[in-house]
């Protein structure tokens, strides 16, 4: 990776549910076309930390920077003034998320999920919008499955469709939370080459799985998180051939023995 300017900046993010302190003062930097792999144990606060990014959870403390602006509010007199509604809006679509469960509208067709946001959020001409819906679902390898509903379609399929709602809103950032762990095994590997392909035009990613080949293969820099905090970050190398912390070390082995 070359040095750029960061697309994604986390400093300081500290997030309680109740009496559980669930991210601990975490600091991350993205840089544009990175592609960067979270991994960890259950409840380490991994999608946690992906959801504050994109504004469905909001930190107690921390600052959230997108493509170089501070996201969702300003700090003022030692708190908080959250940004008016428009302005959150318009951040979050420029990240967008894909989720372990596909959350597609059951009534509408594959085109018809696509179309929908950048109709009513960006007031895309409906025209320009399904001509980028058609082009995105050939993209993702559903060219013959744009008038399937999400009934008629694998659980590969309908997260292949997930991936192409959230580009239709021409995001600067992907984020991708367990996405494969909802699908049959025999599934996994078309939405994988979906993310390698994504990867390769250059979109800045950041991908919680438990794929650790597509993060050793694919990822540029791989996250361990346990317990809130980052434990250990380095290159796929780095980390899958000699981690420095003992429980990144356990974490690895327990991978390989199960």
């Amino acid at each position: 990776m070359t040095a750029a300017a960061p697309m994604i900046e986390l400093e300081g993010i500290h997030k309680h549910f109740g009496s559980v302190h669930v991210l601990r003062g975490v600091d991350l930097t993205v840089a544009r076309g990175e592609v960067l792999c979270i991994i960890g144990p259950s409840g380490s606060g991994k999608s946690t930390l992906l959801r504050c990014v994109n504004h469905l959870e909001t930190p107690e403390r921390g600052r959230i920077r997108i493509d170089g602006q501070v996201a969702y509010r300003d700090e003022s007199a030692g708190g908080f003034r959250a940004h008016h509604g428009r302005a959150i809006a318009a951040v979050r679509a420029q990240v967008g998320m894909v989720f372990q469960l596909f959350n597609l509208f059951p009534h509408m067709t594959a085109l018809q999920n696509v179309v929908e946001a950048p109709i009513s959020v960006l007031r895309l001409d409906k025209r320009v919008a399904r001509e980028r819906a058609s082009a995105l679902l050939q993209q993702v390898g559903l060219a013959d499955r744009v008038d399937y509903y999400p009934e008629e379609l694998s659980g590969g399929q309908q997260q292949r469709v997930a991936i192409a709602r959230a580009l239709a809103m021409e995001p600067k950032a992907m984020l991708f939370d367990e996405v494969t762990s909802a699908l049959d095994p025999e599934l996994v590997g078309e939405v994988l080459g979906v993310m390698r392909d994504l990867a390769a035009r250059g979109m800045t990613m950041i991908v919680v799985t438990h794929e650790m080949n597509f993060a050793r293969q694919v990822g540029h820099r791989v996250v361990f998180m346990d317990a809130g905090m980052i434990a250990e970050q380095g290159t796929p190398e780095q980390i899958f051939t000699a981690p420095a912390q003992p429980r990144t070390r356990a974490f690895l082995r327990d991978l390989k023995d199960h």
